[in-house]
């Protein structure tokens, strides 16, 4: 989604918003990675917390391999508390840090869907001022150049 009155900037630092409840596999960052690596990017992964406590185990084995797959392009990690909404504490993230294009996974009911009952990437696309890119899911059952991989994109 790309705001209405948006002038083109070449982005330097991109967001990639996650709670780390999810693994990414490579195939659903490269786009992101991509991004960064063609605009030499630095990637702020941010999570938003209802209140700031440690992460689980499982948060931080996501995280740890996250930082794995992006470790070749400047990351950086940061943990904020939530202001009155997810998508309110994202914009105002973006704006203090001089976001110029904010990606999130779309997943079916993300735990941060669940846990504050905002759909968060459809409230950033209508509300947000700098760009959202939307990675879809492509899931660890099926292989990108899998046969049904290519049913489900020809339907498209």
């Amino acid at each position: 989604a790309i705001p209405q009155h948006f002038k083109f900037k070449t982005p330097s630092e991109i967001a990639f918003a996650t709670d780390f409840n999810r693994f990414y596999t490579t195939s659903e960052l490269k786009p992101l990675l991509e991004m960064a690596k063609s605009f030499k990017a630095a990637i702020r992964i941010v999570h938003v917390q209802y209140e700031i406590k440690s992460l689980t185990e499982v948060q931080q084995f996501n995280l740890n391999m996250l930082r794995k797959y992006i470790g070749e392009v400047e990351h950086y990690v940061h943990t904020v508390s939530e202001l009155n909404s997810v998508s309110q504490t994202l914009e105002v993230f973006a704006n203090e840090l001089d976001i110029h294009l904010l990606a999130m996974l779309n997943y079916q009911h993300s735990y941060m869907e669940k846990m504050t009952r905002e759909p968060v990437i459809k409230r950033l696309a209508f509300h947000t001022q700098i760009p959202l890119l939307v990675i879809p899911e492509l899931g660890m059952g099926t292989p990108p150049n899998s046969k049904k991989g290519k049913e489900i994109s020809a339907s498209s």
